[in-house]
This record gives structure tokens, sequence and C-alpha cells, in this order.
């Protein structure tokens, strides 16, 4: 098929040269972003010998001929920051397939795998689905799951989801290829969880919270995310790293209070519960030293 590449990130440019390892060809490339992030794209458009556009108006008249002339069956889009609007899609034959790291219809919108561990859900879902102009919603072609363990860290998740993303989209463009239909959504309203956007600052934590949902948060803002954080006499700490732990001496301590150290790693009373904080950082200090920071004085607290 001859496919027109939409969208931003690397994820897209990788699962671009995994479809053309299959034989497709790519006759447009669109993207939208700073300088150093279309590279990539351009270097994949002249690669291909396909016309490259940069544009944040995907659905302007200038950019919708520039994709009609293109002539291009199949749109193949990856995080784009708006909706697509209909008569953008409808530059295609075959219309527009998204990848979508959430398990639709549960996990429309935004920060899907983020929102998954946070809310303590079994597994996070990523399905390749056919665009259309409501959020999310369109019939699926290609689905699959990973568990989300109580260690499971979205950093975990995203190194699935890099490497799992393109195959996905090779098997959705193997099954469009084979005459297959999609799989409609559920369309009962209640069966759809819609996800708003996370910035850096939701992930500030509050000490007066239970263990196990500070720890949720940590694990869903660890890296590639800014991670969760605190501050310590006005430094910030980032936790990227924790675990519940019970302490092997019983004492009482205030929400956010240092407690006595396990082999250097900080034991910090939450509203109820305890974490061992395994991987910190603090103000440019390595782990070690962010640690000895935390530990320094029984006197004070990560606010």
């Amino acid at each position: 098929m001859r496919l027109a590449i939409v969208g931003r990130t690397k994820l897209l440019v990788d699962t671009a040269r995994r479809l053309l390892t299959d034989g497709h060809t790519i006759g447009l490339v669109v993207t939208s972003g700073d300088m150093a992030a279309s590279e990539p794209f351009a270097a994949l458009a002249f690669a291909c010998g396909a016309a490259f556009v940069e544009t944040a108006k995907v659905n302007s008249q200038q950019i919708v001929e520039t994709m009609r002339d293109a002539a291009c069956e199949l749109g193949i889009s990856l995080n784009w920051r708006t909706l697509i609007k209909p008569a953008t899609l409808a530059c295609f034959a075959r219309g527009v397939l998204n990848g979508h790291a959430g398990d639709l219809p549960r996990f429309r919108g935004n920060a899907c795998p983020n929102w998954a561990i946070l809310a303590g859900e079994p597994h996070v879902g990523l399905c390749v689905h056919q665009m259309t102009p409501e959020l999310d919603a369109g019939p699926i072609y290609a689905r699959t799951h990973y568990p989300l363990e109580a260690d499971t860290y979205v950093t975990d998740v995203q190194n699935w989801i890099d490497a799992t993303m393109p195959e996905l989209f090779s098997s959705a463009l193997a099954s469009i290829a084979r005459g297959e239909e999609p799989v409609p959504q559920n369309p009962d309203p209640s069966a759809a969880l819609r996800c708003y956007p996370r910035r850096p600052d939701d992930s500030r934590i509050d000490w007066r919270t239970d263990a196990d949902t500070i720890r949720r948060l940590i694990r869903a803002s660890s890296r590639p995310f800014d991670g969760a954080f605190c501050f310590l006499d006005d430094r910030r700490v980032t936790i990227w790293r924790a675990d519940v732990v019970e302490p092997t001496s019983r004492y009482l301590a205030a929400p956010g209070q240092p407690c006595e150290p396990v082999e250097g790693d900080p034991i910090v009373a939450c509203g109820s519960g305890f974490l061992r904080l395994t991987d910190i950082s603090l103000n440019g200090f390595s782990n070690i030293d962010s640690k000895a920071q935390v530990n320094r004085s029984a006197r004070l607290r990560l606010t």
C-alpha cells in the first residue's frame, strides 16, 4: 500500500521503517515539531522520495490538498496534537490508522499508561484503530496487552510500546490486505473511560496519603517522564523508584519524615505505611549522595 505518515515522535519513524520492510511505500510525511524533532521525518521522506510537510495545521485546506495530491491509500498516525477532522481523514481511500496506548474503549485520550498504573489496572492495552471524528472511537484492527504487576514502572511500559507498536501496525496492515474487517468498539457509553492530559506538577507527592497510592504515583511518573517529586528544605527531590516496606522496628513518625535508613536507603513515613526510596535525585547529586542528604537528620521532612 502507498502510505502517508502523519504525526510525531521517534516511534512513528520506527513504525514507518518497519512498514517499508513489509513492502509498503511512503508517498507523504507530515509532522509538527521543532527542528530537531522534525529532522528524522525529513530524513525519512528524503530516503523514500516522499513529499515532506512540517505544519501544525493538518486540517487546513492547503494541507488537505497536499494530501489528496499525494494519492496515498492509507494514513498512519501517532501522537498528533489535535483531532484530525473528517475532510483530512477523507483524503485516504482506506482512512487513517492510529496507534493508541490504551485498552479501547477503556482509556481513551491522553497519558493512558500513566493513568492505568495510577488506577491499579491489571494491564495496559495497545491498539491500532481506524480514526474517526470522535476521539479514539474507531474500530480496531489489532490489539495487545501488557500486564501491570506491583513492580511494573511506566519505564517498562514505554519500552514495551516502543518495541511492540511497529509490529502491531504491521499486523494491522496485513489484516487489511487480507480483507478482514476491524472489530467495532463497544458502543455503550459506560464502557468508555476518558483520560485527560497529565502535567509534571501532577506528580507531586502528598506524604499524607497511603504508601501504596504514593508508590503508584512514583511508578506512573518515572522515566522517561519527569518523575514523582517532593521538597527537602526547598530543594526538589525526584523519586524514581521506591518499595512499600514494613520497618523492622516499631515507631511513630509524621508523614514525610525520613526514619531509620536501611542500607543507606531512606525509609519515609506515609499517611499509612512506609516507603523505601531506592532511586532518587536531589539538585544534581548522585543517587547515593541524594539519599545521604535525605538521611542526614531525623528532624527533616519531605514535603
